[in-house]
């Protein structure tokens, strides 16, 4: 074999070994490329839950070196990437930790994406605001979702203006719907990218910001939503520089944050977080 054969065979081994080398990585142990582990504070205020809300991880160190094809930092990507397939109103989450009042200062924010959904998977839920008194309330006092409409990708937040139970018959409750919009005032955004998000709770007002912006309050009528739709009681819970006050029906305290992919419909859902922070005050 000649010397020029000889480093041939070992430069294509060394380029075999270096491909092999690659593999994708935990999101906790992630270091991004000025050696900052982006997601590791996040991760150790949180629980991941699926597909029916039951634990999958606690917080802290049962995140070290969980990797799996589901939960994963993608070989040579820089964004922690969450894969959830299921029947309809299944899920994979992040649940934060610690429940706070309405009264005190509390945020999410983070930048994320809906990088794919399955073909008839119309709806999924990346962004909510529960309460733990599930045995007399059972439902979030706010989710946002990408929603498929006609071809079209929008976000869309809905506040619930009753706490009542959704379980029993007597409850019936109202919602206040933002959507954002385009230059045309149309439903439309940009979901190709990551979008910076930002949910502030302080004072009994959700602050809910998707690329710096608040969403339209958008009223139905004949199956159609539109903002002119909306009368100054329909605009009662919205403040005016845009925010939601909470009804005065809910309790203050026991919310939490949730974040990742809650699928409405049946399918397989994609999304993916460049950044991922909580600031909680303990109630």
């Amino acid at each position: 074999m000649t010397k020029s054969t000889v480093k041939k065979s070992i430069a294509i081994a060394l380029t075999l070994s270096s491909i092999g080398a690659f593999a994708d990585t935990a999101p906790y142990n992630y270091e991004n490329s000025s050696g900052e582990t982006i997601f590791q504070d996040a991760l150790a205020e949180v629980k991941l839950t699926s597909p029916d809300g039951s634990t999958i991880l606690a917080e802290g160190s049962e995140f070290d070196g969980y990797v799996t094809d589901n939960f994963k930092v993608p070989t040579g990507d820089n964004y922690m990437q969450i894969t959830h397939e299921g029947v309809s109103s299944s899920r994979t989450e992040f649940r934060h930790l610690t429940d706070f009042s309405t009264n005190d200062s509390n945020t999410m924010q983070g930048t994320i994406k809906v990088a794919s959904t399955t073909s008839g998977l119309d709806e999924v839920t990346v962004l909510q605001i529960h309460n733990s008194d599930s045995e007399n309330i059972g439902a979030p006092l706010m989710r946002i979702a990408q929603i498929v409409e006609d071809g079209t990708k929008f976000y869309e937040a809905k506040f619930r203006l009753s706490a009542c139970n959704k379980s029993l018959d007597t409850c019936d409750p109202d919602y206040d719907t933002y959507r954002w919009l385009d230059t045309n005032n149309e439903p439309t955004v940009l979901t190709t990218d990551h979008i910076e998000f930002y949910v502030r709770v302080k004072d009994g007002v959700v602050k809910a910001l998707m690329g710096g912006v608040h969403g339209t309050l958008m009223c139905e009528e004949n199956n159609v939503y539109s903002a002119d739709n909306c009368s100054t009681s329909d605009k009662s819970h919205t403040t005016s520089s845009g925010n939601h006050e909470i009804d005065s029906d809910w309790p203050t305290t026991d919310f939490y944050f949730k974040t990742g992919a809650y699928i409405q419909d049946a399918g397989t859902a994609v999304v993916r977080y460049k950044s991922l922070t909580f600031n909680v005050t303990a109630q």
